[in-house]
C-alpha cells in the first residue's frame, strides 16, 4: 500500500452544505451534499470513477481548524493565579483543542483564560477567554468567548497560511 491509501484527508462542508471530494489518485472532483455523512463516525471510503478508493473525514465546522503544536497556559476563573501548561493541538477562529500535561480536572462548562504564542514570524501572543465544551482524558476542546463582531487579526492571518 502506498501513502495515499494509508492517509485520511479531512474535507470541510462549505456554507451551502456541499463537500468537495478530490481523488488523490486521478484528481477527479466530485461534489455531494455533506449532510449524507453527518451521522457517520470516523472516516468514510469514497470510490472514484477511476476505480480507486480513498478515505476522507467530513468536517462540519463553521471555520477551518489548523493542526498545531503550540505551548500555552490556562487558568480557571475560580483560580486565576494558578496557570497550568498545555499544548495547543489545533486552533480555529472560534476555538481550540489542547492537551494538558497531566490528568486535568477541567469540566464541561468551565470558563478559562488561555494564552499561547503562535509559531508565526512575530510569535504573536494570543489571549482568549474560553468556555470548555468537551474533555476527553487530557484533551480539552473549547470555544473562545468573544464580543459579537470581534476579530483577532493575528489569529486570522495565521489560519490563512
Amino acid at each position: 500500500m502506498d501513502d495515499i491509501e494509508n492517509s485520511v484527508k479531512k474535507i470541510y462542508a462549505d456554507l451551502n452544505g456541499t463537500a468537495t471530494f478530490v481523488c488523490p489518485h486521478c484528481g477527479n472532483v466530485r461534489k455531494e451534499q455533506a449532510a449524507l455523512y453527518k451521522d457517520v463516525k470516523g472516516p468514510i471510503a469514497i470510490e472514484c470513477n477511476c476505480g480507486q478508493t480513498y478515505s476522507v473525514q467530513v468536517e462540519f465546522r463553521k471555520f477551518y481548524r489548523k493542526e498545531t503544536r503550540l505551548e500555552g497556559i490556562y487558568a480557571t476563573a475560580s483560580s486565576p493565579s494558578d496557570w497550568i501548561k498545555v499544548t495547543v493541538k489545533n486552533v480555529s477562529l472560534e476555538g481550540c483543542g489542547f492537551e494538558t500535561v497531566g490528568k486535568d480536572m477541567l469540566q464541561k462548562g468551565v470558563e478559562i483564560k488561555l494564552e499561547f504564542k503562535l509559531d508565526d514570524a512575530k510569535r504573536s501572543l494570543i489571549r482568549k477567554r474560553a468556555l470548555v465544551l468537551s474533555v476527553f482524558g487530557r484533551y480539552v476542546g473549547c470555544k473562545f468567548k468573544e464580543l459579537p463582531g470581534a476579530f483577532d487579526p493575528d489569529l486570522g492571518f495565521y489560519l490563512r497560511k
